[in-house]
């Protein structure tokens, strides 16, 4: 039997947060991995919805947009999500990330 090891950013090589199933619940319906960095804002380094198509998703950025100033998803690879994000404000940069250890394509949006 052959085992194919799913694709994983260079960047994630030592990071904790990518390790395969740890994420935990963040929001409802929402597991992922979350650095809250206070005035420097949130990052969302990875994320996923528990099922997909009722709504967690979107919910979820309106509610980090009402409770924090500056909201960052690195590194977003699905092109629904960075719908989701454009629609809402987002502004898509190149960043270093301190959780990733790393530059990367962030889309961030601030009040």
């Amino acid at each position: 039997m052959k085992v194919v090891m799913p694709f994983m950013n260079p960047a994630a090589v030592d990071n904790p947060y990518f390790a395969l199933g740890s994420m935990t619940k963040i929001a409802p319906g929402i597991t992922g991995h979350l650095v809250d960095e206070g005035v420097k804002g949130v990052y969302i380094i990875t994320f996923g919805s528990l099922k997909q198509g009722k709504g967690n998703t979107g919910r979820f950025i309106d509610e980090l947009k009402k409770k924090y100033q500056i909201v960052r998803f690195p590194n977003i690879v699905n092109p629904i999500v960075e719908g989701m994000l454009l629609r809402r404000g987002f502004k898509r940069k190149r960043e270093y990330v301190p959780a990733l250890k790393a530059h990367a394509n962030v889309y961030v949006w601030k009040k």
